[in-house]
């Protein structure tokens, strides 16, 4: 006699795993890209082990800030975000206008670098952020 478990084998099993699959893949990138992470699209990066990350603590004013993370020299951005570390208000959010990929260079068709962020704090007393980038060697 053959046992079956249910969802553990034949097709159907196999595709209630792979909707599976895709749909946590979904609300885990959603859960990122909402609490202010974003990655970059195509890096010629293919992984490995030297991944690092830039941390840096900013004051957001009254008004905007404009600003950026800086990879290490020999590393591209291939992701970033910030964590919003004062007190929310519902009715005078600070907001992530900008949150992507950049270069310090200026020039278009540079390797992006760093994290550029701008946001607008619609309160009168600052607010901390914290902002960082993800880094992986240029062509790794």
């Amino acid at each position: 006699m053959t046992e079956h478990r249910h969802g553990e084998s034949g097709v159907m099993g196999r595709f209630g795993r792979a909707i599976g699959l895709v749909a946590a893949g979904a609300l885990a990138g959603g859960a990122l890209v909402a609490g202010g992470v974003a990655l970059a699209d195509g890096l010629p990066w293919s992984g490995g082990d030297h991944v690092s990350y830039v941390k840096e603590r900013r004051s957001i004013p009254a008004g905007y800030l404009s600003t950026n993370v800086v990879c290490p020299k020999g590393q591209q951005a291939v992701g970033g975000g910030y964590a919003h570390l004062g007190e929310h208000d519902r009715e005078r959010p600070v907001i992530a206008e900008v949150n992507a990929p950049s270069n310090t260079s200026g020039k278009p068709d540079e390797v992006n670098n760093a994290w550029s962020f701008l946001f607008m704090n619609d309160k009168e007393e600052p607010t901390p952020i914290d902002v960082y980038v993800i880094c992986a060697p240029i062509g790794g």
